[in-house]
């Protein structure tokens, strides 16, 4: 598994895009998926430096990857999982919300670089509860979909925090159950059971440890690039 400068590997789709946030690829192995309605063909194999944009489903089967949204998180899905991106930066109130269609999502939220506390929400959402962060890192569980990744299949469905604290409720109104560093919640039945955190995933946590986050002026290149690079190809669609 080798990572690449960014920079050299902006994949360009034929679809428009305004100066929204975009989600860049940064490291892919195995067989993913991107699929849109704004593709022609609907799904589209993931690359290296691949975008992703609101609305759009990414699906893993024997492969993973890593995707950093804009300069606020990045995330790695694990093998035989599918997450959708409902909301990216929203302007007008800096949320992000990610839906786990099903396997395993790990998440490092990044911290600003001033120190202080973040002003933009990201959560993860899914039938079974709903987790709302800022700045921290941890994983989210759930059945997987088409396969089993073994590395991962003895980890039960719930959020397990490795750093800071996670907020865990069963929808988008229900009580709030504050998961912090060392501590997992699980579905027990309907309920969210709060239990130290298991040793077999915090071993699994090591992984954040790989995570490289692009630069910020790097990510505006890439999505400047894409931009650039998209309007040529609506002017070319447009003179034809």
């Amino acid at each position: 598994m080798t990572r690449y400068s960014l920079l050299f590997f902006v994949f360009l789709f034929t679809t428009a895009l305004a100066a929204e946030e975009v989600g860049v690829v940064s490291f892919v192995q195995g067989k993913n998926f991107i699929s849109a309605p704004r593709f022609k063909n609907k799904k589209e194999t993931v690359r290296l430096g691949s975008v992703l944009k609101k609305g759009d489903t990414i699906t893993t089967e024997d492969g993973s990857c890593e995707i950093q949204l804009a300069t606020q998180a990045t995330i790695r899905l694990s093998k035989f999982s599918s997450l959708k991106i409902d909301e990216l930066l929203n302007p007008k109130t800096k949320s992000t919300t990610l839906n786990l269609v099903g396997g395993k999502l790990f998440v490092k939220a990044h911290k600003p670089a001033n120190g202080g506390p973040s002003d933009s929400q990201l959560s993860v959402v899914n039938p079974s509860f709903v987790a709302g962060v800022r700045g921290t890192e941890f994983l989210v569980a759930t059945p997987n979909q088409g396969g089993e990744d073994e590395e991962l299949k003895d980890v039960e469905t719930g959020v397990y925090v490795n750093e800071g604290t996670v907020a865990v409720s069963p929808d988008k109104k229900g009580k709030q159950t504050l998961v912090a560093e060392n501590e997992e919640v699980v579905l027990s039945g309907k309920q969210l059971k709060k239990q130290i955190l298991d040793e077999f995933v915090k071993e699994k946590m090591h992984i954040f440890e790989q995570f490289k986050a692009i630069k910020e002026e790097n990510y505006q290149r890439i999505k400047e690039q894409y931009e650039k690079n998209d309007q040529i190809m609506n002017d070319y669609k447009g003179q034809g």
